[in-house]
């Protein structure tokens, strides 16, 4: 091969040199030596030709090297490239289990990704794709993300979204951390939920389902928390046995199967507080027996479990923080004044507004019972909140009906109604389509507009219309003609 490259050059040496170099016509005894010289001639120019008329690539990439720096090979630099954008994040379970997660897109990754990914590390079916999805979420917010979102991006601002959606001091925010959560999709339908059989789904419903009810975000009853408490019992320890599980034995760990909630007890005697917890757990232990006494299998108690948390008329709900209007009364003229906290509670089907002290349900409303609006705060004014309205009717005992409108004051305003929007254009999608398999115009059962639809006016500041003094309370019927007074400021 070496060889016929030389002879290659050659040949064109000669045609280049020859009108230079012309040959001797005479033959003599010196043409050996000139001949010899003329050789090593046309070699050294042979070199320089060759290093002065390389190919246009070679020389392109000589020029480049001789001006740029060197970062190592292309199959280097690509892998350094990789390693700079995979990272490894933390996704968690509402049991504070954690599956850590290796994104390629790193910093890029969208929540669909992140979706798609913890659905192979949990194995769940294709199915569970639209029951669950990732949140970001702390003591503080918690927000569900679209499969585009990108949670890198969202926890940079997280800062600015505490300071625009909670009552959060600056101390708070900064010490503040969200962490990603694998959880159930707040747009998921219940009625498809019902339908689910796959163990592995209902068995991470279930543990969601437990932590709402032991964190105290379900306000349950002291009876469903014992007849959920015996299941969990069941769940944790096996069946009931008269010769192990005696009185004492749940009497430090009540709280691992009652919501705190059921386990409060009020200011008593030092006796009497044991007695009290004695009853609790005697009760707890007779609730134990008696579902151990279904003879049921571990995955027929999850959805046991789950079959009682889905008569809760807020299962599924995604939860706000609010505050409504006290009631007047002669303890409040003395003190001023002062908001009660409330959570806001919304889902597919209906809006629950819940005293987060008492722990109860003031008001349950469904999306075909109310009209709703928004309105935010006045941007001079610092102390005041984003309202959110809701206007219903409600039957005297007498059975005349009033229009009663309740003001919700939150720095959550404007995502609540943004979700309320959202739970009322989904019914209405579903009720379009069963309107077209049946092949009639069937109409909703109540037009639903937003207040700011109506023709009448509201006043839209704080501490205005009479209902708003007590809006569970029975005010005099209005008039369809008539505007609500203002109260004077």
């Amino acid at each position: 091969m070496a060889t016929s490259i030389e002879k290659a050059e050659d040949v064109e040496l000669k045609a280049v040199t020859g009108q230079e170099h012309e040959e001797p016509k005479k033959k003599g005894p010196g043409l050996k030596l000139k001949t010899q010289d003329f050789r090593k001639e046309t070699k050294q120019s042979a070199a320089d030709y060759k290093r002065a008329h390389s190919y246009p690539e070679d020389k392109r990439s000589i020029i480049k090297k001789s001006k740029q720096k060197s970062h190592g090979s292309h199959p280097e630099i690509i892998q350094r490239l990789q390693s700079q954008q995979a990272m490894t994040v933390a996704v968690f379970l509402v049991e504070k289990a954690a599956r850590l997660l290796n994104l390629e897109d790193g910093k890029n990754a969208t929540a669909g990704t992140m979706k798609r990914i913890m659905m192979e590390n949990l194995s769940l079916q294709p199915d569970a794709e639209a029951v669950f999805c990732i949140w970001l979420k702390s003591p503080l917010l918690q927000l569900q993300l679209k499969d585009h979102h990108i949670p890198y991006k969202l926890r940079k601002v997280w800062p600015e979204l505490l300071k625009k959606f909670t009552n959060a001091n600056d101390e708070a925010i900064e010490m503040d951390e969200p962490i990603l959560c694998y959880q159930r999709n707040s747009f998921y339908p219940l009625s498809e939920e019902k339908k689910v059989k796959d163990a592995k789904v209902i068995r991470r419903l279930f543990e969601e389902a437990k932590f709402n009810v032991m964190s105290g975000t379900y306000p349950v009853s002291k009876n469903e928390s014992m007849e959920l408490g015996g299941m969990l019992a069941v769940i944790e320890n096996g069946k009931f046995k008269e010769q192990d599980h005696k009185l004492g034995f749940f009497k430090d760990k009540l709280t691992e199967y009652l919501p705190v909630s059921a386990c409060k007890v009020g200011w008593t005697l030092p006796g009497r507080r044991s007695a009290t917890r004695n009853t609790l757990e005697q009760q707890l232990l007779d609730k134990y027996k008696e579902v151990s006494n279904r003879s049921l299998e571990l995955r027929q108690l999850y959805r046991s479990y789950l079959e009682k948390c889905w008569t809760f008329p807020y299962y599924g709900s995604v939860f706000f923080a609010g505050q409504i209007e006290k009631p007047p009364s002669i303890l409040s003229s003395i003190l001023g004044k002062s908001d009660l906290a409330v959570g806001v509670a919304v889902n597919r089907e209906k809006i629950h507004i819940i005293d987060e002290a008492k722990n109860e349900i003031l008001l349950s409303l469904g999306f075909d019972e109310l009209s709703w609006d928004y309105t935010p705060a006045e941007e001079c004014n610092k102390d005041c909140l984003d309202t959110f309205w809701l206007e219903f009717d409600s039957k005297e005992n007498d059975g005349t009906t009033t229009v009663q409108r309740l003001q919700i004051f939150s720095k959550q305003a404007v995502m609540i109604d943004a979700l309320v929007q959202s739970c009322v254009e989904c019914e209405d999608e579903i009720q379009e389509e069963c309107c077209q398999n049946i092949g009639g115009d069937i109409r909703c059962r109540m037009d639903r507009l937003s207040l700011s639809k109506l023709e009448s006016s509201l006043a839209r500041k704080k501490k205005t219309n009479v209902s708003f003094n007590n809006p569970f309370s029975r005010p005099k019927r209005l008039m369809s003609d008539e505007t609500p007074k203002q109260e004077k400021t």
